[in-house]
């Protein structure tokens, strides 16, 4: 017995001897070639490995490749498709004999992958595309389980390139860990990279969390619970970086290239998203699109993401309540917004609006709207007339906009427009609003403008109305220069305007702002003047300071709703610096003429208009009548919103002082005759 223990043992020892001998002398790299070989088959690429292959056998059979090229099919810009600096794979024995394949950590670094679409439109990946899953690995092999104990990717680097536009996506410095791969269960993954993009031209740093499902059918992934931030920088953009952070589900087709993203909601530039999205071209420039919903936002705080200050609005509460949703589509160079719908404040806008090229951005847009209120967007330094808002010109000189705006109403300092309409379009440097139309009441407006900022901003204006109501375009303006103070003109309104300007910022437009406005009117009806009580008042308080009376029945009573009719009004308004001069002013009816002359003050809000009264009187036998029959001149100025009106006695005194000594030397002639006459 102790003999055949000793045989048994030594027997035993030499077999250990012998294995361990043929570890240790075993010569692995003998077989590269051939497990090139069956690897090329399986992937259908032609397989090398340059770098030493390194095999153990107990407890795990383990393999470590160097230098493993994969190469690129023909017609394409490189040769190789991909290579691994070194990878790492080991397989437990013991497990193996009950049909369980039981891999250790897989390992794999400086993996670098070369994605590419030629010329003619063909890809060098679609091909691997019905490479076996793990499902179909087990079942393939009659294998019961497979447990991974996790994948490592070590500094790999990834790029696309499409050929035809040189367009380039990057993802460099890529590390990638999971946890153990077990079969059926969603496999947890972290990566980090960082990416790069030539056109437009940008570059972010990337934090990817997400658990990783293998289906039944080998050509779908599903990635649950996909948790992203990413930090961006945009060269030569007006903002610093760009964070951006993402959850979401998702179901990556390999085969046919796609994916689909479910329960997504995303933050960038302040602003909440949300939506469901296709995502096509995965693995080259994706295209992405889908419902997309924005939450409410303010403009304010978007706009400071873009260095950009939104002035203070007369209305606190203006541009604060912002949200919208549409139809998402995006390839990373062009994002279009279709079926959109917005609410902004108290204003519902449809339409679409599209981004082109976004290294070059071209802005295309079609919007309706149904109502606004143009108070509420006003400037606060708007409302005390210190307006000194400069002209983005950096942005207007290098941006392309083209598009429409509808309104169905606009509010303008109680104005009602209707039909708002304006075309317009910003190329090359040049703004150009070409038509603007709107209707006033039952009549249409037409404008046109033009601001040519290429150098020194010039801009053109030209604005014709024709029959438009004066109750709602001459009234409001009255109202905002000289107040409520009852004063309403009734008419047709017919006015042609054309005006140059020059300035980098409206203020500076308004200064130098050169031109004429033409007013003419038909038949008018100025309520709010009685101007026979007038007349009569100023004769009335002239006698009685002159020492002859008049009747007390001779001065009636006012009433300032009288309507007084004329048969047509004509005013031509110069534009000087920022002021509107007026030399000619006419009305003319058959119960009195006015004329006038002064200025408009816009920019300091000021009026200085001297209006002169000329009444008619059809009997002037008496000699008070023959005083109110000659013209009577006012003096109105000083600021909008507290004017002086006065009533120029002096040079109605030089005026009238000749007729009353006239008269009076008449009088005394007849007193003579009638003497005379007596004597005789």
């Amino acid at each position: 017995m102790k003999k055949l223990f000793k045989y048994t043992f030594i027997f035993l020892l030499l077999i250990l001897l012998a294995v361990t001998v043929f570890i240790y002398t075993f010569n692995a790299n003998q077989y590269r070639e051939e497990l090139a070989g069956a690897v090329g088959a399986v992937l259908g690429r032609p397989v090398s490995i340059s770098g030493d292959l390194d095999i153990t056998l107990y407890p795990w059979i383990g393999v470590k490749l160097n230098d493993v090229t994969i190469e690129n099919n023909s017609g394409f810009s490189k040769k190789n498709f991909a290579t691994i600096g070194q990878f790492n794979i080991s397989v437990k024995v013991l497990p193996l004999f009950q049909k369980q394949l039981d891999i250790d950590k897989l390992v794999m670094h400086r993996l670098s992958v070369d994605f590419e679409r030629n010329a003619t439109g063909d890809n060098n990946w679609s091909d691997f595309a019905g490479a076996a899953g793990s499902n179909g690995i087990v079942s393939e092999y009659g294998l019961v389980g497979l447990v991974i104990g996790g994948i490592e990717l070590v500094d790999a680097n990834v790029t696309w390139l499409d050929v035809s536009t040189d367009k380039r996506f990057k993802i460099s410095g890529m590390a990638l860990d999971t946890k153990a791969v077990i079969n059926g269960q969603p496999l947890p993954v972290t990566l980090k990279a960082y990416l790069e993009s030539n056109q437009p031209e940008w570059q972010a740093s990337v934090s990817i969390n997400a658990d990783i499902g293998f289906n039944e059918s080998s050509t779908t992934i599903n990635a649950n619970n996909i948790k992203m931030s990413v930090k961006a920088l945009m060269p030569g953009e007006n903002m610093e970086n760009v964070s951006f952070a993402m959850v979401s589900d998702s179901v990556i087709n390999w085969q046919e290239n796609t994916a689909k993203l479910t329960k997504t909601r995303f933050s960038i530039f302040g602003l909440i998203m949300s939506g469901s999205f296709d995502v096509e071209n995965i693995f080259s420039v994706p295209t992405i699109h889908g419902p997309l919903k924005i939450n409410t936002f303010e403009a304010e705080k978007l706009a400071k993401n873009f260095n950009i200050d939104v002035p203070a609005m007369s209305n606190e509460q203006s541009l604060k309540k912002i949200s919208m949703q549409a139809m998402f589509k995006t390839d990373f160079d062009n994002i279009y917004l279709d079926n959109l719908l917005a609410n902004v404040d108290m204003s519902h806008v449809k339409g679409f609006v599209h981004i082109e090229d976004l290294s070059q951005p071209k802005i295309r847009y079609a919007l309706d709207v149904d109502k606004i209120d143009w108070h509420d967007y006003r400037t606060a330094n708007n409302e005390t007339g210190q307006d000194e808002d400069v002209f983005p010109l950096d942005f207007i000189r290098s941006s392309y906009l083209e598009g429409t705006v509808d309104v169905e109403s606009v509010t303008i300092d109680e104005v009602m427009l209707a039909k708002f309409h304006v075309a317009s379009n910003i190329t090359d440097g040049i703004i150009k609003a070409n038509p603007v139309s709107m209707w006033v009441g039952e009549s249409e407006v037409k404008a046109a403008m033009e601001l040519d900022v290429r150098s020194m901003p010039l801009g053109k204006f030209a604005v014709e109305v024709k029959n438009v109501d004066a109750r709602s375009s001459l009234n409001p303006l009255l109202n905002s220069i000289i107040g409520d103070n009852g004063l309403v003109v009734d008419g047709i309104v017919n006015i042609d305007a054309n005006i140059n300007t020059k300035g980098d910022s409206i203020s500076a437009q308004k200064t130098s702002a050169k031109g004429t406005i033409n007013i003419d009117m038909g038949k008018t009806i100025i309520q709010g003047i009685d101007l026979d009580y007038t007349s009569r008042s100023v004769v009335a308080d002239y006698a009685n300071r002159n020492n002859f009376r008049t009747r007390k029945s001779y001065v009636t009573e006012n009433n300032p709703d009288r309507n007084t009719e004329f048969d047509s009004l004509h005013a031509t308004f110069q534009v000087m610096h920022g002021k509107l001069e007026n030399k000619d002013l006419l009305l003319i009816s058959e119960q009195a003429n006015i004329t006038g002359s002064g200025n408009i003050d816009l920019i300091n809000q000021k009026l200085d208009y001297r209006p002169v009264i000329d009444i008619k009187v059809k009997n002037t036998i008496d000699i008070r009548d023959k005083l109110r029959d000659h013209p009577m001149e006012y003096h109105v100025h000083g600021d909008f919103q507290n004017l002086t009106y006065k009533f120029e006695v002096d040079k109605y005194e030089l005026l009238v002082g000749r007729l009353l000594l006239q008269d009076a030397k008449a009088r005394r002639y007849k007193q003579m005759n009638t003497k005379q006459k007596k004597l005789w």
